[in-house]
């Protein structure tokens, strides 16, 4: 299996790029059942064997596709960084911003999480880079200077504010809970985690 932790040649980076980008098509247009791994691999312009060497299953594809975004807005935030006079409020802006772009694609982010929580072990380390890329994301806010350097309680406060917005997010693809009520519960779980 080609992963993103391993060296890619430059062609490789561009093939794995476009297998990204036609799943994330896919499923702006048709949410899960939309993402069939032919039509990905007929619209990335490789074999069917190539995207199963990058990407194993379906599930793993669309994790890797909320790996790519998660990257891309923490990318984002180091241009523009997170708003606010402490560091509570600028963990609920970072959130605010994340889930914003989450409701611009509704039916991608649906593919998304259902993929994030469907159980698969072969996705176990695509979901545990999310993980860390969002604990990063978090403890910048938060004015450390690395996750590493996050005090032990501030590492399991954000390690909870993740599984409290993966678990609102649930909520959200499952209809009891409308996108207003996900960044509400966050920031309520985030005063009582963070401050």
């Amino acid at each position: 299996m080609v992963t993103a932790n391993a060296t890619l040649t430059e062609s490789q980076q561009a093939r794995r790029t476009r297998m990204l980008q036609a799943t994330e098509e896919l499923a702006l247009q048709g949410g899960w059942d939309g993402v069939q791994m032919r039509e990905v691999a007929m619209r990335a312009g490789v074999a069917l064997g190539t995207l199963y060497r990058y990407f194993p299953s379906k599930e793993h594809l669309l994790v890797s596709v909320m790996l790519d975004e998660v990257q891309q807005l923490a990318d984002r935030l180091a241009i523009r960084p997170p708003e606010g006079d402490d560091p509570v409020e600028r963990v609920i802006d970072v959130l605010r911003r994340a889930n914003r772009a989450l409701n611009r694609q509704p039916d991608v982010t649906v593919a998304m999480i259902r993929a994030l929580v469907a159980g698969n072990p072969d996705v176990a380390p695509v979901v545990a880079g999310v993980r860390k890329v969002m604990r990063r994301i978090i403890s910048d806010a938060l004015g450390a200077t690395t996750s590493e350097d996050a005090e032990d309680g501030d590492v399991l406060a954000i390690d909870l504010l993740s599984d409290v917005w993966l678990a609102a997010l649930v909520s959200w693809i499952s209809g009891v809970q409308e996108p207003a009520q996900v960044i509400a519960k966050l920031e309520d779980a985030t005063e009582v985690l963070l401050g």
